[in-house]
């Protein structure tokens, strides 16, 4: 075990904290070091292992789909891909079309750029205490403080409102914003859950305003909240809505789900070069499957 840490240490990049234990196998909610120590998973690999580790299911479809096909651009139409893209559309009312990426943060980049080119504007609008990931895009919608200090100037055009607040959000939002990006539950520095009044008036002043509203449900979706999204409690439908993490059942997958006032989004806008690839859509499939 000791070879492996000080590998580790020798090579890595500096940029992960690093714990002495080195992690070989998991099996549902537990992992096991390499002297078969076993452990429980509280973190769920930040959220990533909603049905554990090594699902039965989930490696059967890796297993069929590694021996067929595993990558395969989006200009191509594929078998798996039209079977997650039938699914996931039918999972809220509305959202019928669907962008295919690898994480949460790429989920959230295509979101911004999507109301951008369908709004024609610029402004985005999130909240305090966000967490909506590193990238640039992302990173600016992103508040705290300690994850973008050092890499200013960040992207224009991004302001932070009090979460929860609906009066400085209505003072924020103008027909000069593209979109506001929100969480249902805010998970940065605790449990934040969002108010119904809050997301409702969210949605109203979007509409009010013709700017879009983009839920983030990389951290709630998938079952995490009672429901398979976490704006299903609120009886509002966001015009994109990105998600992650356990969409693929531990195999780097990231989604937006795109609403009817979503236009202008043309061959050329935006691509993934490993989006929508077989072996990331056949574990999808196969991990929807199971939650369902």
């Amino acid at each position: 075990m000791q070879n492996i840490i000080e590998i580790e240490n020798k090579h890595t990049s500096g940029v992960y904290a690093k714990q002495a234990l080195t992690i070989v196998r998991g099996q549902g909610a537990s992992l096991f070091d390499v002297d078969g120590v076993e452990y429980i998973d509280c973190s769920s690999v930040h959220g990533v292992a909603n049905l554990g580790h090594a699902h039965p299911k989930i490696a059967e479809a890796l297993y069929k789909q590694a021996s067929t096909l595993i990558t395969l651009f989006e200009t191509f139409p594929n078998n798996k891909r039209a079977e997650l893209m039938e699914k996931i559309t039918s999972l809220v009312d509305g959202l019928d079309r669907v962008f295919l990426c690898n994480s949460g943060t790429e989920s959230v980049e295509a979101a911004l750029k999507f109301a951008r080119i369908a709004t024609g504007r610029k402004n985005i609008v999130a909240a305090m205490r966000a967490f909506h990931g590193r990238t640039y895009g992302s990173l600016s919608a992103t508040f705290n403080k300690k994850y973008r200090e050092g890499f200013e100037p960040l992207v224009p055009g991004f302001s932070h409102v009090v979460f929860n607040n609906i009066e400085t959000l209505e003072n924020a939002v103008t027909t000069e914003t593209a979109a506001v990006i929100l969480e249902v539950v805010q998970g940065e520095g605790g449990v934040y859950p969002a108010n119904l009044e809050y997301i409702q008036a969210a949605r109203r002043i979007c509409d009010e305003r013709g700017a879009l509203l983009i839920v983030d449900e990389i951290q709630t979706g998938f079952g995490r909240t009672g429901k398979l999204f976490a704006i299903e409690h609120f009886g509002v439908t966001p015009d994109l809505l990105t998600c992650a993490k356990s969409l693929a059942g531990g195999v780097p997958m990231g989604a937006v789900l795109i609403g009817r006032k979503v236009k202008n989004l043309t061959p050329g806008v935006h691509s993934s070069t490993f989006g929508g690839n077989p072996l990331a859509c056949a574990a999808a499939a196969a991990a929807l499957t199971v939650i369902e």
